[in-house]
């Protein structure tokens, strides 16, 4: 069985990692047929747009893909880089293509590198993926009067939402629709079910008891509806209305240690790097982009690295680290697996990632994290080969590794 996946490779020094990841790691073991779009900022300038739009057409049709690091360029960096236009963010376009629901976020950690919170292990954030205060008119007040929100019907009928005094400041209104948050709640829940973790939504619904409150509404809902038995039957946990003060609090003493903390956007997006910090880097996360449908992209959420490209361009050396790389496509992998109902697949890319980590903590590593415990500082590329090494003897010392290759889409 051949597996199609979409891969959209990006800026910097990572469309060569791409390559080498695919063509040194991947494809001696998996039959993989890749979509590859080169979504860069200079492809997308030069096609107007039309490399990222075919990724997206791809990623709809094939529901698995990987993107690597891609920059939003500022406009002082549409001048510096000579592009025509100033480019919009390439994952914002990603998530309302495809109707994104949730980012989950997991740390990766291995028994011999440090942790800055060292009770803390296996906390997914569940972060909405759209909504709130990204993309929410903001604006100035002049002085002082009176502010309304007017809601006008299709018929022109209109209602004041709210009236308050204001005087000379800023304002802000965020919106959220009931499809976005059921959206965000079933494949939040899904995900629940998928990595046998329990779910906790985090709020603040006692200061917005309106607002969060439909969160919690619809959660509870959906959860009744479609995901109650599958939780009960795992044993699994649902917890609809915490106060998000209350959990960040125990997140780094161990209290929420293999669960999973769904999070509206804003929430979500300081939050998942708060637990990255608090576990070790960006550079060491499982990051996912899930839509409602079952749609998942994949992508490493550090940045491009601009400083580590002159070791490349100088000395032909992949000096940054790929393990997130590396866990994007086994992510991607392992999800096409379950598409294609085929688990022997999804245990195998399950595997890769176990050995990613084993190579970790059989010390050899990238010099990001080598000099944590004073190993010796491996480049991308021979990181990725004792990756290569360590991967091809669990399968072969594990008969049913073995047994899971056979005829199932892995040489």
């Amino acid at each position: 069985m051949s597996l199609t996946i979409v891969d959209m490779t990006g800026d910097g020094i990572w469309p060569e990692m791409s390559k080498v990841i695919r063509e040194e790691l991947i494809n001696p073991f998996f039959d993989i047929e890749w979509k590859v779009h080169d979504i860069s900022i200079y492809s997308r300038d030069n096609t107007n747009d039309a490399s990222l739009n075919a990724a997206i057409a791809d990623l709809k049709e094939h529901k698995a893909a990987v993107k690597g690091p891609t920059i939003t360029p500022t406009k002082d960096q549409t001048k510096e880089y000579g592009l025509s236009t100033q480019l919009k963010s390439p994952n914002g376009i990603l998530r309302r293509a495809i109707d994104g629901a949730v980012i989950m976020r997991t740390p990766l950690t291995t028994s011999n590198l440090p942790k800055n919170a060292n009770n803390m292990d296996q906390v997914t954030t569940a972060r909405q993926a759209v909504g709130g205060i990204y993309g929410a008119p903001n604006f100035e007040i002049p002085g002082a009067g009176k502010l309304k929100v007017i809601y006008q019907d299709e018929n022109g009928n209109e209602q004041v939402l709210s009236e308050r005094k204001a005087e000379q400041g800023v304002a802000l209104v965020t919106t959220e629709t009931d499809n976005a948050i059921r959206d965000f709640a079933r494949a939040t829940l899904q995900q629940g079910v998928s990595q046998g973790k329990s779910v906790v939504f985090a709020s603040k619904s006692t200061i917005l008891p309106t607002y969060d409150g439909r969160f919690i509404d619809i959660l509870n809902d959906v959860y009744n509806t479609e995901f109650k038995a599958d939780f009960e039957a795992q044993g699994l946990e649902f917890r609809p209305d915490d106060l998000i003060d209350a959990v960040v609090s125990k997140i780094p003493q161990g209290k929420f240690n293999n669960w999973i903390i769904a999070v509206k956007n804003y929430d979500g997006d300081v939050m998942s790097d708060q637990v990255a910090g608090e576990s070790l880097s960006l550079g060491m996360m499982d990051s996912t982009l899930i839509s409602a449908d079952g749609t998942l992209l994949a992508d490493p959420p550090h940045g491009t690295a601009p400083d580590l490209e002159k070791f490349w361009h100088e000395e032909g050396k992949l000096v940054a680290n790929p393990t997130a790389h590396i866990f994007a496509y086994a992510e991607a992998i392992r999800h096409k697996g379950e598409i294609e109902n085929n688990p022997k697949i999804s245990d195998m890319a399950i595997a890769l990632k176990d050995a990613v980590l084993e190579t970790i903590e059989a010390g050899k590593m990238t010099g990001d994290l080598s000099h944590y415990i004073g190993a010796q500082a491996l480049t991308g590329q021979e990181f990725i080969q004792e990756v290569k090494k360590t991967f091809a003897a669990k399968i072969e010392n594990n008969p049913g590794h073995e047994q899971k290759a056979q005829g199932m889409g892995l040489h």
